[in-house]
């Protein structure tokens, strides 16, 4: 996101100036902390997946149209994730149409995306992948495999991979040309893309909790347990009606996973709906670790209204949980929407200094007859902006700019900044710093998301310090030639 080559040597200099003068502050005044997050984390997500590696979050979700990655190190910060369309079907083809439930594995050291497709008859829905031998996901060419069945060439979504004692086995939901029951399989695989033998039912809607909607088990999700048993978590219901719940199969110590006797499953559901935290409908989910690896998480999209509906979409949230003695996992109950939760342990946190004393000390242009002022920018208000003139004498590329002055010298290791609703967003941007508002250090040129009523954050290589910022807009994301801003501020990372 940063283009800052030739500029490491020179933050040095500026880094040094004035540091009396910020050892001087009572930091805990300053800042705030930015140690929690609200469910929530996306407004849409169904059939969420998350894949980490290296301290990288890579996720995806039903889209329908096309394979979709999004690449972050803040799972909560899932919103401003960087996107990359992966993979476009064809048209005319069996797997052109109603793309769903994708996952991303890494196999033998090559990327592969899972999904089921059909040519707009569900009943034609059947299971596909895709592979990439990019060391990240998020570049090099995905390669169309073809089809991932078994013999009996039946409906089939949702599938997963599990490796268990040195074999690979695909799980999914299947039936009748999507007919009632759907019931959880098992295959063997010989290789990312084939599946060898028979399939192997080690499920189907037996309980009353299953059956809501339509008799359905789906959306099978492997999770070992801290002893290393495999354990199944698969949604209950249709993921229509506000009892989706998630349900779980348990493999014995020593099983075969290809002998449905082997498999025990829990007569209760192990995640359900509950109205007063605004969750209708949880379920289809996934899991991941926090960063430094010691608390487990679930994925999972619920809807925050009753009653399903084309306007009351599913969304993707996110809760720690526990394990029990017996090792089954403790998820507790759906965490309440815009309640403030503690982040993922590990993950880096911000501190980021108050405005309260903050001035703007020149700009090229405001808007006088809309009152959208330059001091707009900073009044910690997402909804009031900065914009450049247009009504009068209007300014355009590239001739725009604007100059805080935080009044002291802080150490800061990014910025924060905030899009205007609407159209003039601004999609590049270059930032100066300096320590007396007349010599001036370029950082480089900077692209913001199209991205409304969030703040995205914009982090540098290393910790400088300066007292007054210039942001430079240089291009945007449509033809309006005077672009705004709704906040700008900057940050620095809590000491470990």
């Amino acid at each position: 996101m940063i283009k800052l080559a030739g500029v490491l040597a020179l933050l040095s200099a500026v880094s040094c100036e004035k540091i009396g003068d910020f050892n001087g502050l009572n930091p805990q005044a300053q800042v705030t902390l930015e140690d929690s997050f609200v469910n929530p984390i996306l407004t849409r997500g169904a059939d969420p997946w998350v894949t980490q590696k290296n301290g990288t979050y890579y996720f995806t979700y039903t889209q329908g149209s096309k394979l979709v990655l999004y690449e972050t190190d803040r799972i909560a910060e899932l919103a401003l994730a960087k996107s990359h369309d992966a993979w476009i079907p064809p048209t005319g083809t069996a797997y052109s149409k109603n793309l769903w439930a994708p996952e991303l594995h890494e196999i033998n050291g090559k990327w592969y995306i899972y999904f089921s497709a059909d040519n707009g008859s569900n009943a034609n829905h059947r299971m596909y992948v895709v592979e990439n031998d990019s060391a990240n996901p998020m570049e090099g060419e995905w390669v169309f495999k073809g089809k991932v069945g078994d013999s009996s060439n039946q409906w089939a979504i949702d599938g997963t991979i599990l490796h268990h004692n040195g074999q690979m086995y695909m799980l999914w939901s299947g039936g009748n040309a999507g007919a009632p029951p759907q019931n959880i399989y098992i295959a063997k695989m010989s290789n990312p893309w084939t599946i060898v033998g028979d399939k192997v039912s080690i499920a189907t809607p037996t309980y009353p909790w299953e059956k809501f909607g339509n008799p359905i088990n789906e959306g099978p999700q492997i999770l070992h347990n801290p002893s290393g048993e495999v354990l199944v978590v698969y949604s209950g219901s249709g993921y229509w009606v506000d009892n989706y719940c998630l349900g779980l199969l348990r493999l014995t110590t020593g099983g075969d996973p290809m002998n449905p006797g082997d498999w025990t499953k829990k007569s209760e559901p192990v995640f359900s709906m509950l109205a007063e935290s605004g969750a209708y409908g949880p379920g289809h989910n996934g899991f991941f670790q926090s960063p430094d690896g010691s608390e487990d998480w679930i994925i999972y999209h619920a809807r925050s209204l009753p009653n399903g509906g084309s306007n009351n979409g599913r969304n993707a949230r996110i809760q720690a949980f526990n394990w029990f003695a017996d090792g089954t996992p403790d998820f507790g109950v759906p965490a309440k929407i815009g309640q403030a939760r503690k982040r993922p342990a590990g993950e880096r946190l911000r501190e980021i200094y108050k405005k309260d004393n903050w001035s703007v000390s020149g700009y090229s242009s405001e808007e006088l007859v809309n009152t959208r002022l330059a001091d707009r920018l900073i009044d910690n208000d997402l909804s009031s902006y900065w914009i450049t003139r247009y009504s009068t004498n209007p300014t355009n590329y590239p001739d725009h700019w604007i100059t805080i002055d935080m009044h002291k010298t802080l150490h800061v290791d990014g910025f924060a900044i905030a899009q205007k609703n609407g159209d003039r967003k601004i999609k590049k941007l270059d930032i100066e710093v300096s320590s007396d508002d007349q010599s001036w250090l370029s950082l480089g040129e900077f692209e913001l998301q199209n991205i409304e009523g969030k703040t995205q954050y914009l982090p540098l290589p290393s910790q400088i310090a300066f007292r007054y910022f210039r942001l430079i807009p240089k291009s945007g994301h449509d033809n309006q030639p005077q672009p705004g801003l709704a906040e700008a501020g900057t940050f620095r990372y809590q000491a470990p």
